[in-house]
């Protein structure tokens, strides 16, 4: 962390209001992309400075601008690793503002500085952040795919906790989503591998899933973004394998490392050789 960095929090403590923040003053100055901006990273947590111009901007410099902005006003935090040479990219999250301007719209008691604080600083260091970050790009980078794509949505995203909404305690997948283009609609569960966990622990989860999809009855695709090619090698050589599978009760489709955009044709579903866009898995659905 920089000096500046440090001055800046120090700074932000010194002028934290007693007895909560009012969010009224900063009402008038939110745009309506800052005001989704909130929602989205109260939702999921944490974004970079690119995946933000992915999200809302045309580009890079004004989303700069615009965050650096949002920041000095306390309504969103960032914090990155140092690294040499260069610089890591801003990682952002919510700061007192944007978590009191949530916890206001949604009839929330406000939340505490010190907590907002704590907070910010146990996400910086958490050990799942990298893995977080790379979950929530590939649905970023749906949401950029369909900003300039007609026909093309993501009309919904679910993070891992709001997951659980409908999966109970039968599987924890890393994310959810429902995605449309030319016609076609897939909704599917996401399996993010960051090449911690061994190929029979990530065979494993198929049974949670055969269990969720019997109790359930629900047509969903298990995507599963391996690492690398290799790592989506090693698993797809045991996977045609597993019962759900070979009998058709479960679509499982794999990609391996940045094969391209999650939108183009870089799923290759278990039982087949070729790979298809995201939106074309429908056609492989159990019947």
């Amino acid at each position: 962390m920089t000096y500046p960095d440090i001055y800046n929090q120090i700074r932000a403590l010194r002028a934290a209001p007693r007895g909560g923040a009012n969010i009224a003053d900063e009402l008038r100055r939110l745009m309506p992309r800052d005001r989704w901006l909130i929602d989205l990273l109260g939702q999921h947590r944490v974004f970079t400075t690119e995946q933000i111009n992915t999200l809302a901007f045309d580009n890079l410099h004004t989303a700069r601008n615009r965050l650096v902005l949002l920041n000095s006003r306390g309504i969103l935090a960032r914090f990155r690793n140092a690294i040499r040479p260069g610089s890591e990219q801003w990682r952002w999250t919510l700061d007192l503002l944007g978590e009191v301007y949530l916890a206001s719209r949604d009839d929330q008691n406000p939340p505490h500085f010190t907590t907002v604080r704590n907070k910010i600083n146990k996400l910086s260091v958490n050990p799942q952040l990298n893995h977080r970050l790379a979950v929530n790009g590939l649905f970023v980078e749906l949401i950029g795919h369909a900003r300039t794509t007609p026909g093309a949505a993501l009309t919904a995203w679910r993070s891992a906790k709001d997951s659980l909404a409908i999966t109970g305690d039968l599987v924890r997948p890393d994310g959810f989503g429902d995605w449309t283009e030319h016609g076609r609609r897939i909704t599917f569960w996401l399996e993010q591998d960051q090449g911690t966990e061994s190929t029979r622990r990530i065979l494993a989860k198929l049974d949670s899933y055969d269990a969720f999809t019997r109790a359930s009855g629900r047509r969903d695709a298990v995507l599963f973004r391996m690492s690398g090619p290799r790592a989506e090698a090693s698993f797809r050589a045991r996977l045609a394998e597993h019962p759900a599978v070979a009998g058709g009760r479960l679509l499982v489709a794999t990609t391996g490392g940045n094969q391209g955009h999650p939108a183009a044709a870089i799923w290759q579903p278990a039982t087949s050789g070729q790979r298809v866009r995201l939106a074309e898995l429908a056609d492989h659905l159990p019947t």
